[in-house]
């Protein structure tokens, strides 16, 4: 279980807010910097929001509350835009077919709806789709069948709020869709995990679920279904109102107590883990997919080999593009695309150094992923800088678990 010694970051700006003084020990402190993160995979930054919470607000809030990162999807999208732009390590994008609030009854029968979102998904790149709200039969209407196969075309998850039928029938449609159900459907936990248990391509968030670990306690029905789909539900706030986006820090502090209840690696899962796992893959590849959504695992087929100096190994192939001609004393940067079976801990690390010298560079570089699918990743290193002519070897180093593989490639500098 983790310490129940737990000072969040609203907390600590609260107890400053006061103009009291207090004395808190540096170790307590410490554990405030290092408690749960979260990720909230429930938020809206709609029109009014905008109106009421600059964008800069709204980012501290959720810094505050110690989020690792949140899904935001806005009536119209410009909010979701605006946060995302404000900060892309923090946000990652979902498009709601909605342009107003009061959209969410009518949107499913509404031809310019529809248009609202093939306009935006050719502009855009998103991780989702929705949330939006449907239910029963009206899943097999036209514009809903429209938006299930956007979702396959650019590799969209679909956040549904919808009852069980509804999911059921969005999952039939087409069997490489995946749904995140808004709500858990407001189910009870049984019936949650009788769906879970039937359909390997659904998730549950927690979003306005109150009575999940209310009291700082779960019930032993809430503890059952965690146990028995440990990688399949997420928290969320649901800011579905202005006044909501503060209740992010105080949501987050709350299921902490309730999640530290659970076995550390459950409590780590739920917290931010599947939420990592199910959406950062996905948004990852569609960041740099084009305006067909054709994704960026046709980066390596792409490369031409004229273009890029090339290594080869037995499991990779390594492509290096410099932006610009590599000069003496001049830093330049090297677009670095692997290409090869990789997982969400495979990590690249591109160096130079001369091997009848002995030495490498005087600078290090900096890494700056680009994009990351199961079959490729690619990185901006800038910061390289060959700071004497002579002869010099590319050595990239890529490292999954424990395993470690090297390349290398001889070339001259005058």
């Amino acid at each position: 279980m983790h310490s129940k010694c737990n000072l969040s970051n609203s907390l600590r700006s609260k107890l400053l807010l006061t103009g009291f003084l207090f004395i808190i020990p540096s170790w307590l402190w410490a554990q405030a910097e290092n408690s749960l993160p979260i990720a909230d995979a429930h938020v809206h930054y709609s029109h009014d929001s905008v109106e009421l919470t600059p964008p800069a607000r709204v980012i501290e809030i959720m810094r505050e509350a110690g989020l690792k990162f949140a899904l935001v999807s806005s009536s119209d999208d410009n909010g979701t835009q605006l946060l995302s732009e404000l900060a892309p390590d923090l946000i990652i994008p979902g498009l709601r077919p909605y342009r107003r609030r009061g959209e969410l009854s009518s949107w499913f029968t509404d031809p310019a709806a529809l248009e609202y979102v093939e306009q935006l998904l050719s502009i855009n790149r998103y991780a989702s789709i929705g949330e939006f709200h449907l239910f029963g039969d009206d899943v097999d209407l036209p514009i809903p069948r429209r938006i299930v196969e956007l979702a396959e075309q650019y590799n969209l998850v679909l956040h549904a709020h919808s009852d069980a039928d509804a999911v059921e029938r969005l999952l039939a449609q087409n069997d490489k869709v995946k749904v995140l159900w808004a709500h858990s459907g407001f189910e009870e936990p049984e019936a949650i995990s009788a769906m879970l248990t039937k359909h390997d391509r659904l998730w549950a968030d927690l979003a306005f679920r109150s009575e999940v670990g209310s009291g700082g306690s779960l019930s032993k029905e809430w503890i059952a279904l965690f146990n028995d789909h440990p990688d399949r539900m997420m928290l969320g706030t649901d800011t579905y109102t202005p006044e909501r986006m503060y209740f992010i820090p105080s949501h987050a502090d709350s299921a902490r107590v309730w999640l530290e209840t659970l076995p550390k690696d459950l409590s780590e899962k739920i917290a931010w883990k599947n939420a990592y796992d199910l959406l950062t893959p996905i948004w990852q590849a569609n960041k740099h997919t084009n305006s067909n959504g054709i994704t960026s695992d046709t980066a390596c087929d792409a490369i031409s080999k004229n273009e890029a100096i090339t290594m080869e190994s037995e499991n990779y192939s390594v492509h290096l593009q410099p932006t610009s001609p590599i000069t003496v004393g001049q830093a330049a940067s090297v677009r670095v695309t692997l290409c090869g079976a990789t997982t969400l801990d495979t990590t690249l690390k591109l160096d130079a150094s001369m091997p009848a010298h002995g030495h490498g560079t005087n600078y290090t570089p900096e890494h700056q992923i680009e994009a990351h699918s199961d079959k490729h990743m690619q990185y901006l290193v800038e910061g390289v800088v060959l700071h004497m002519p002579g002869e010099w070897q590319w050595q990239v180093e890529v490292r999954t678990g424990s395993t470690r593989e090297s390349l290398s490639h001889r070339f001259s500098v005058e």
